[in-house]
């Protein structure tokens, strides 16, 4: 198994004690499935509190954000639709002389 961002996340959801999870793709897009801890019965909101705390550490010192969405609940498993996303701004000089070049912002410190 590939050691990708994605796979590392589900390694630490299964350290917090979600035992039964499972990483799909389709299309594409990432589907996180899911259960509770030790059969508990959570509320998806709890549940998605659950899951981006466990990628926070992943995503400390990056650009990156967790998108999470909850698609629906299958029988004792829960479904999440996961997006690891890159910040829509641009981060290099293309030489048009565009309005908004990354050369043209204030230095941050």
């Amino acid at each position: 198994m590939s050691d990708t961002l994605e796979n590392r996340f589900v390694k630490r959801l299964r350290a917090a004690g979600f035992g039964d999870t499972e990483l799909r793709t389709f299309a594409g897009t990432h589907f996180l499935y899911l259960c509770p801890r030790n059969g508990e019965t959570a509320a998806a909101t709890r549940l998605s509190r659950a899951i981006r705390k466990a990628a926070r550490p992943l995503l400390l010192h990056t650009k990156l954000t967790l998108e999470c969405h909850f698609v629906r609940k299958a029988k004792d498993r829960w479904v999440y639709r996961i997006r690891f996303r890159v910040p829509d701004e641009k981060s290099f000089c293309c030489g048009n002389q565009c309005p908004d070049c990354v050369l043209l912002r204030s230095r941050r410190s």
